[in-house]
């Protein structure tokens, strides 16, 4: 089992990420998102185990995120059927 991570790049435009399931890829690879209404925060899911990875950080208020949210993250309030006032 791999240790979840983020990894900084000099050379490319995006941050690496590894799940601890053993996927590893950068952060525009990331289209789904986890939103956990009991700890009022956003997660990104990783794209092979489907699981939310707090280690590549979250994103916080949900009402704030909501607000300002766009393409596969809007999609992601969209699909949990969570609106700006959750």
């Amino acid at each position: 089992m791999a240790t979840p991570r983020v990894e900084r790049s000099f050379t490319e435009p995006h941050v690496k990420l590894t799940c601890r399931c053993g996927w590893s890829g950068h952060d525009d690879e990331i289209e789904e998102w986890a939103i956990e209404p009991e700890r009022d925060r956003v997660i990104r899911r990783c794209p092979d185990c489907d699981k939310p990875v707090p280690e590549w950080g979250a994103l916080r208020s949900i009402d704030g995120v909501a607000q300002i949210a766009r393409g596969q993250l809007r999609e992601s309030f969209t699909e949990a059927d969570v609106s700006s006032e959750h």
